[in-house]
């Protein structure tokens, strides 16, 4: 299986993603290895390969030796990626590909090509465009989750994050919306790098307000995480855009945050909702004392 990682003029540039070969008789397709290729002109051993990718459909040519007798197209819109290749060796007599093998293998890339698109879309639907974090509807969804499950597992880890980005309507204001659009992506970049996959989850709350949830973390390890966050948000150079809407070479904008941390499970706290008022009531107790810090919310200290 090779994932088509880009295609730039003349060139096709393959990663291979997967190899199923107990004999492993091609050395030259280790996993991760990327191969280039001239599309006008390629290797007599990738000739198929280059030929469904520019056909998008299989392809079948005897390839004596090294080389993939049959490949198909797994095809997926430029915007979702460029997709896959599936190609195979030895289907029935090497010299021989049968008509039947290629629609077999018709079939089964355009199977493989429905579930990608269809699990890209389900992505992409849950993703904030600006920021690349969880959109709101998602991130709401998963707090909701995140709050059930920790009810139940009674275990006293996990906490909930409202984090709002300081002064941004005076950003928007002095420097225009494209100076906002870009402060939002580099905080998301950001958040991005703090985020521990399969552990935490990041998502824009709405406008320049966060939410982050630590579901396996307790309160002393959050709030260091955080702080952690907050000191990096501040020392980061936010790019200056200018009038034309391209970033000032030397030039970058400071940009500071405010956090409120609750607990995600305590005594007294029924719904999701509360605990988020307590999230939230930190928050603003971190504005009113100066912005740009991280403020354990009242009733989680007294949870202590």
């Amino acid at each position: 299986m090779y994932k088509i990682a880009n295609a730039i003029e003349n060139d096709l540039i393959l990663e291979v993603v997967g190899v199923c070969s107990s004999e492993h008789q091609r050395p030259d397709l280790e996993e991760g290895s990327k191969i280039c290729l001239d599309i006008n002109n390629p290797p007599a051993e990738f000739i198929n390969e280059v030929m469904a990718f520019k056909r998008r459909s299989v392809s079948a040519v005897n390839v004596p030796g090294w080389g993939c007798d049959i490949v198909g197209s797994i095809y997926m819109p430029e915007s979702l990626g460029h997709g896959y290749l599936l190609a195979g060796d030895f289907f029935g007599e090497e010299s021989d590909i049968q008509t039947y093998e290629v629609r077999a293998c018709e079939v089964m890339c355009n199977m493989l090509s429905a579930v990608l698109m269809k699990a890209q879309f389900e992505k992409l639907a849950s993703i904030d465009g600006l920021t690349g974090l969880m959109n709101s509807r998602a991130i709401r969804e998963a707090f909701e989750k995140a709050f059930q499950r920790q009810k139940r597992k009674n275990s006293g880890l996990g906490a909930v994050v409202l984090a709002d980005i300081d002064f941004f309507k005076k950003i928007n204001d002095q420097y225009g919306h494209i100076q906002g659009d870009s402060v939002l992506q580099e905080v998301g970049m950001l958040f991005d790098s703090f985020t521990r996959k399969h552990l935490d989850v990041a998502g824009r709350y709405g406008g320049e307000e966060f939410l982050l949830i630590y579901e396996d973390s307790d309160a002393r390890q959050v709030l260091s995480i955080v702080e952690r966050l907050r000191q990096s948000i501040a020392g980061h150079p936010f790019k200056k855009i200018g009038p034309s809407g391209n970033p000032i070479h030397g030039e970058s904008l400071p940009v500071t945050m405010s956090f409120g941390v609750a607990r995600l499970q305590y005594d007294g706290v029924t719904s999701s909702k509360e605990l988020l008022a307590i999230a939230d009531a930190a928050l603003y107790q971190s504005k009113e004392d100066g912005r740009n810090r991280v403020t354990l919310g009242q009733a989680l200290a007294s949870a202590n």
